[in-house]
């Protein structure tokens, strides 16, 4: 994934390219950790960008429709947003320093999924899986 190819495929769906969305788009493209609105309009201002915080929810749902983000909340009540993963994956969460890693685990729970999903007549679009304890740094 490039910034050049996301930009391409959002204008062949006859989406504008303002300087904010691509700004945003480089943004999640240069991060490995969930951001806050917050952590955006600070990285924003930081490529020289200055933006309004009803600007920065917009397009967040924007690249959100667009499935190019997702949003996630890590057991503190803030939303936060990182890449639509190609693979499916999980975070650890340091409660001491609020650190967030991304992590892929061995096994699949996609049977899991399955019986959880036949026992309880549910259909699951979704899950989410979150590991709390102390980084390294904090232990």
């Amino acid at each position: 994934m490039n910034l050049k190819n996301i930009l391409e495929a959002f204008r062949k769906k006859g989406h504008r390219l303002t300087k904010t969305r691509k700004a945003m788009v480089r943004v999640f493209l240069h991060n490995n950790r969930p951001l806050s609105a917050a952590d955006i309009n600070s990285r924003l201002e930081h490529l020289a960008v200055t933006v309004n915080k009803t600007t920065i929810y917009r397009e967040i749902d924007f690249l959100k429709k667009e499935r190019f983000i997702r949003e996630i909340e890590l057991g503190d009540g803030m939303k936060r947003y990182e890449l639509w993963p190609d693979d499916h994956h999980h975070h650890l969460i340091c409660v001491e320093c609020n650190s967030v890693k991304c992590i892929d685990m061995e096994h699949c729970l996609v049977n899991e999924e399955k019986k959880i999903s036949e026992k309880n007549n549910f259909m699951i679009m979704e899950h989410s899986l979150k590991f709390f304890g102390l980084c390294a740094k904090c232990q």
